[in-house]
């Protein structure tokens, strides 16, 4: 570790953080997250951790499982003794930070066309591509599907209103026609999981129908609309249709849960893009926006398997992959691990670094060893919030190292 620039990490799940102080290592709650002096053994109070004289501090958090000692042994500490980290001297800490809170969204595409794009006896041909990891794993490749303005009866349940042109007619309404290749595209068995439902709609600007429309209102003629037969008289100046993706993965639940079980780390891809009638893109004739869509930032999935990957190091027991690992995990207590965590829910991180010098290294080398404590604790909970940034500030002052936000 010593000639290598990463840092040893070790994980502590915050259900409440100890700001009184006082309290011995052995009598902290289950998840309670402390800074305790090495000379007693006993938590720091908040308020004076910014000008503590202990020349070791180390931070503690109350064992999840409660009720395991090793060996039945009562003077052996055993799997509810206290999670400990290294004795951090302030002199060595080399960062505090914290994470935000980033809630996931989704990604969006849009495609925007002018008043003369769908001319009469031509159909308008709007591509939709979707990659990413989600594609990959449902069907092993990206995919894409073609729709046109000639729309889709069986996709519509009936006739389309307004995508035939009547005699005299030049260009059809493009709202109409935007809509009828976008339902066929959202009727396909292939694209349509990966498009969110509902959630697609078309926006006219200027014309008789400006507004924003359903797909359904627009290629049944309903709650209002009617086609035009002369968009550029209309005052049609464009319209646009927008989708937004969605993607969710199937996973197991706690009792079966396997830390080798994928979860997503990758939002899909959705683009928009229309073709002209050979199949090559129309340059001149849509513009297309894609915006991406942006994952939950920290999962409890994450969360869990770096706490399961902290109790392995201390050779706690997590057993997998048997037909009865979930009755050993039961008799073993690695059930309160797993259950200790919300693995739908957001999570905020407080990341502590600091060195440990080795004065007296028999290669000769005076070099040092790293180490990274992450602090978890749910973004809903804002009082354990509010209390660890007090104790991250402390730190800050105590050390003389900046507490900085990562984005």
């Amino acid at each position: 570790m010593a000639y290598f620039n990463h840092a040893f990490c070790k994980s502590f799940l915050a259900g409440s953080y100890d700001t009184a102080g006082g309290t011995a290592t052995s009598a902290l709650p289950s998840k309670e997250v402390a800074i305790v002096g090495e000379s007693n053994w006993e938590s720091i109070a908040t308020a004076a951790l910014g000008t503590s004289t202990e020349k070791h501090l180390v931070l503690c958090q109350g064992s999840i499982r409660t009720n395991d000692n090793i060996g039945n042994n009562p003077g052996h500490g055993g799997y509810a003794e206290s999670v400990k980290g290294k004795a951090i001297n302030s002199k060595y800490i080399s960062r505090l930070a914290k994470s935000t809170c980033n809630e996931a969204s989704q990604p969006a595409a849009s495609i925007a066309v002018g008043p003369t794009c769908a001319p009469c006896g031509e159909n308008l041909f709007v591509r939709m591509d979707v990659k990413g990891s989600p594609a990959l794993r449902f069907l092993n490749h990206n995919a894409y599907a073609i729709g046109d303005s000639s729309g889709d009866a069986a996709a519509n349940g009936g006739d389309l209103s307004g995508v035939c042109c009547v005699e005299g007619q030049e260009f059809l309404d493009p709202t109409v026609a935007l809509a009828a290749a976008i339902q066929m595209l959202l009727a396909d068995p292939i694209v349509a999981p990966f498009v969110a439902a509902g959630a697609s709609e078309i926006e006219q600007a200027g014309g008789t129908n400006a507004g924003t429309w359903t797909i359904d209102e627009v290629v049944n003629g309903t709650g209002g609309f009617t086609a035009v037969t002369d968009p550029v008289a209309d005052g049609i100046t464009s319209v646009t249709a927008n989708v937004v993706g969605a993607y969710v993965d199937t996973k197991f639940g706690d009792c079966s849960f396997d830390t080798r079980d994928f979860y997503g780390k990758e939002p899909v891809t959705v683009i928009l893009s229309v073709l002209d009638e050979t199949g090559n893109p129309c340059n001149d004739c849509g513009v297309a926006n894609s915006k991406p869509g942006q994952m939950p930032e920290t999962l409890g999935e994450k969360v869990l398997r770096d706490l399961i990957l902290t109790d392995r190091y201390m050779q706690s027991p997590f057993n997998q992959g048997s037909a009865d690992s979930a009755r050993i995990r039961e008799i073993e207590g690695s059930e309160a691990v797993i259950g200790s965590v919300d693995r739908d829910a957001l999570y905020q991180v407080y990341y502590i670094q600091h060195s440990v010098p080795r004065f007296n290294n028999p290669s000769g080398t005076f070099d040092n060893d790293q180490y990274l404590y992450q602090i978890f604790v749910k973004c809903t909970d804002t009082a354990v919030i509010t209390e660890l940034d007090n104790m991250m500030a402390a730190l800050s002052t105590l050390s003389g190292v900046a507490f900085d936000t990562l984005q």
